[in-house]
């Protein structure tokens, strides 16, 4: 079986998205062994694990290279889910440290918990009928159905939602610099939003994949301005008066 066009942009365009994700969160975590911050370890890794949707993608196009095929239905279900709840609990563990940190336990309980129901109902799902999940067009793109929709349709709102709230507090600031990483936390947080819907919502064509990978990507870079702002954000967006 040959790779047709359409699995190839789909594969490259998840492979660039996914490999600058991994670049972005680790630089983010690297902070972490230089200043001890904690923050900088959770959202680091928040990002890597938030990617972890289009790992399949990356993986089934690679082995398909060479059998023509890509990987089983079930292992891409695994890789393309079991992780995004973990993603979502660092992440509000980096959220809690500046925000609602008197309720820091209930909000990871209640979702900790919340996850932990995705996962074993997922796992079941997996073993005893993989339909409930999804359905794998091989090699390389996936149509969910309404369960795994709902959850990460709802990981995705805890995200955005405390993540906006986190941004507002960077708004708040008189310092210029801190400002301007709200700003670009909150583009981040309406681009990533907005290219995963798409991504997961309306057939695809290569146009439409294209578009929808370069808005996830510069998800990532906005997401890596908002957290580190590096001297060519600074000289791009601040003007020196």
């Amino acid at each position: 079986m040959s790779l047709e066009p359409l699995d190839i942009i789909n594969g490259v365009f998840s492979i660039i998205f996914v490999a600058i994700s991994i670049m972005v969160g680790l630089i983010i975590l690297s902070r972490y062994f230089r200043y001890r911050e904690r923050a900088y370890f959770y959202v680091g890794s928040t990002w890597m694990f938030l990617s972890s949707s289009w790992w399949p993608s990356c993986v089934s196009f690679l082995v398909a290279l060479n059998n023509g095929v890509g990987i089983t239905e079930e292992l891409y279900f695994l890789i393309g889910n079991v992780f995004v709840p973990l993603a979502v609990v660092l992440w509000l563990l980096a959220f809690t440290e500046f925000l609602y940190t008197e309720k820091r336990k209930q909000i990871l309980m209640i979702v900790g918990i919340y996850g932990l129901l995705f996962e074993i109902l997922f796992f079941i799902f997996l073993f005893v009928n993989p339909n409930i999940i999804g359905v794998l067009n091989p090699p390389v793109d996936v149509n969910y159905r309404y369960f795994v929709m709902f959850f990460l349709l709802s990981f995705l709102a805890i995200v955005v939602v405390t993540g906006i709230l986190f941004a507002r507090l960077s708004l708040q600031s008189d310092d210029l610099e801190v400002k301007l990483k709200g700003k670009l936390l909150i583009v981040a947080y309406i681009t990533f939003t907005v290219g995963a819907l798409l991504d997961s919502s309306i057939p695809l064509n290569a146009i439409i994949i294209i578009f929808t990978r370069l808005i996830l990507i510069a998800s990532a870079i906005f997401w890596y301005g908002g957290f580190i702002l590096p001297k060519w954000m600074r000289k791009l967006f601040l003007k020196k008066k």
